[in-house]
C-alpha cells in the first residue's frame, strides 16, 4: 500500500490528505473544466468522502446546476483562486480532488476522459485510456 496522498493549493493556506488509494483518476474535457482549469481539461483523482480530511484552510465554493437541478460544486482557495475539490449532488459518497494540487503528481495516471465531445482537436491522449463522449451513466458506484 502506497503512502497517504497528500497536496494543497498554491499559496499553502489550504492543505489536504487523501487516505488510502483513489477509487479512480481521470480527465474531463468539458467546456466548463477547461475554463476552470485553464487547459484543454482538469484531472480529477476521486476518493471516497471518509477518505479526505482538510489540515488547514477554508475552501470557498462555486455551485452550477445541470438541467434537472443536480448540483456541482468548484471548491477553491478564496486566498489564491486554486481549484481543489469538486463534489457533487449525484455522488454525494466522494470527494473530486484536482490532480494539479497533489504534492506528488508522478502518482497521476489517468485512466478515462470523460466529454470527449468537448475535446480540443490538436489534444492527443496516451492510448489506453478510456474515452467517453459525455458523462456515462454508472460511472461511480
Amino acid at each position: 500500500m502506497q503512502a497517504d496522498m497528500t497536496g494543497g493549493c498554491l499559496c499553502g493556506a489550504v492543505r489536504y490528505r487523501c487516505r488510502g488509494e483513489p477509487m479512480s483518476m481521470g480527465l474531463c474535457q468539458c467546456e466548463r473544466c477547461q475554463r476552470q482549469s485553464g487547459s484543454a481539461f482538469l484531472i480529477a483523482t476521486v476518493f471516497a468522502r471518509e477518505a479526505v480530511s482538510f489540515e488547514s484552510g477554508e475552501l470557498k465554493t462555486y455551485a452550477a446546476y445541470d438541467a434537472d437541478g443536480s448540483g456541482l460544486y468548484r471548491h477553491f482557495c478564496p486566498d489564491c483562486g486554486s481549484a481543489v475539490m469538486i463534489t457533487l449532488d449525484r455522488y454525494p459518497g466522494i470527494r473530486s480532488m484536482m490532480g494539479g494540487t497533489l504534492d506528488d503528481k508522478s502518482r497521476l495516471k489517468p485512466t478515462f476522459s470523460l466529454w470527449c465531445s468537448s475535446a480540443q482537436p490538436w489534444l492527443q491522449l496516451p492510448s489506453g485510456i478510456e474515452l467517453f463522449a459525455d458523462y456515462p451513466d454508472g460511472l461511480i458506484a
